[in-house]
């Protein structure tokens, strides 16, 4: 399956919107992500999260959100390669 490729910007605004769908998870303030080597820990993806602002959310909650949410649109999308 071909990824979309997006920005870091983009993919964090997936994510985060993902996130707040998410039981206990409304209040989420942020998500960041960075670039790294894809690898099978990381369905093959260039990115992974690097932290997440819970808010006032639950951390564990949160946590488990992020956790789903970056499992599948790692599947999905892609970082647009640096030139």
């Amino acid at each position: 399956m071909t990824r979309v490729l997006k920005t870091a910007e983009e993919i964090e605004h997936l994510l985060l919107t993902d996130v707040r769908q998410q039981r206990h998870c409304d209040k989420v303030e942020a998500i960041r992500i960075t670039r790294c080597q894809p690898d099978d820990d990381n369905n093959r993806a260039n990115w992974k999260v690097v932290s997440v602002d819970p808010g006032s959310a639950s951390r564990e909650f949160a946590g488990a959100a992020v956790m789903i949410a970056m499992d599948r649109w790692q599947r999905e999308v892609s970082l647009i390669p640096w030139e």
